[in-house]
């Protein structure tokens, strides 16, 4: 995989990490979803997508391999919680993110902020590598770097170019990621150094590519307390929180919130909540080691007080139980029978 404009070099054995090979789109998009963002597949081609999904985590960040094998477009909201790398290794597609509109190819990688919608128009040789950092992890080396905390949400510029003198920065850094197996393995069982990992990959990104501050979804700036609401749900995300902590925090009503985040969010201020726990409940389970937790423990980590609800909220939202990716991950079988 490595090129004279890709200064990357992969040593782990991808076939060990294998999530998904199937050839039905609704298993694609479920087993797709499921690690990176739900989202909506269109094959362009008469045949179905062939998907190959590889991921390996270490910590609040992951590498995936994703190849689709037919054009295909992928239609997405927000990714809210997580930053997605994406370096091409062969064949080209379209972004649209965030008001860009760049052509992906080994040339030329992108960076997706969890802010904005996104569109992708994938050729069937599309074969990309996408590194996912949690936006939290990201925020901290933000606020480490700027020496204070910004409550302004962080958009990376969408092209970044692989030739260049700061994507060398950068790969270096994701080089540690997929450095070899033995590594890897060592990292998922130290917390340490997975913490040291987790920062060295965001504060490299920080450095190697432009950012500003986000646009929200729609374009529109949101209003303060909006902002202001979401800034408290992010920093509380693990505590108890209501509709009307969100207000007296926001200073407004609760009537005036909803309306708010119906109008700027397109979505509920608790569903919001349980959104971007659900999220990072998985995030969890999947980065976890036998033994290491239990559902339960986790689950009230992020805030779900009745276990059933959580239940039944996780299987919709991921199309399986909890326990049943704790299992998956606890024992390494991260593949679809």
């Amino acid at each position: 995989m490595r090129t004279s404009d890709q200064p990357l070099t992969v040593g782990i054995d991808w076939r060990r990490y294998t999530v998904l090979q199937s050839r039905d789109q609704e298993e694609i998009v479920t087993g797709v979803s499921q690690v990176l963002r739900p989202h909506s597949l269109h094959c362009m081609d008469v045949l179905d997508a062939s998907c190959l999904l590889q991921r390996v985590t270490a910590g609040h960040v992951s590498a995936i391999r994703l190849r689709y094998g037919r054009s295909v477009v992928v239609d997405s909201g927000p990714l809210y919680s997580c930053y997605l790398v994406s370096l091409p290794l062969a064949g080209n597609a379209i972004y649209e993110h965030g008001g860009e509109t760049v052509t992906a190819t080994p040339r030329t990688a992108t960076v997706l902020s969890p802010h904005q919608p996104f569109r992708i128009v994938m050729d069937a040789g599309y074969d990309q590598l996408i590194v996912r950092i949690d936006q939290r992890v990201m925020e901290r080396a933000r606020d480490a770097r700027a020496g204070g905390s910004d409550d302004q949400p962080l958009q990376f510029k969408l092209a970044f170019e692989t030739g260049s003198a700061p994507w060398a920065v950068w790969a270096a850094a994701a080089q540690a990621l997929l450095s070899s197996d033995d590594f890897l393995t060592q990292v998922q069982h130290s917390p340490r150094l997975g913490v040291h990992l987790e920062q060295l990959l965001a504060s490299s990104l920080l450095e190697a590519q432009p950012s500003t501050a986000a646009a929200p979804p729609g374009g529109a700036a949101a209003p303060l307390y909006v902002r202001k609401a979401e800034e408290y749900i992010h920093a509380h995300l693990t505590d108890p929180i209501t509709v009307t902590d969100l207000a007296v925090h926001a200073r407004v009503s609760t009537r005036s919130l909803y309306a708010g985040f119906k109008q700027h969010r397109d979505i509920a201020p608790m569903a919001l909540v349980r959104r971007l726990r659900l999220e990072y409940v998985r995030h969890e389970l999947l980065a976890s080691t036998a033994g290491s937790a239990t559902v339960t423990e986790i689950a009230f980590r992020w805030g779900f007080g009745h276990l059933g609800e959580f239940a039944a909220a996780y299987r919709q939202r991921f199309g399986e139980t909890p326990s049943a990716t704790l299992a998956r991950a606890g024992d390494g079988t991260t593949g679809y029978q």
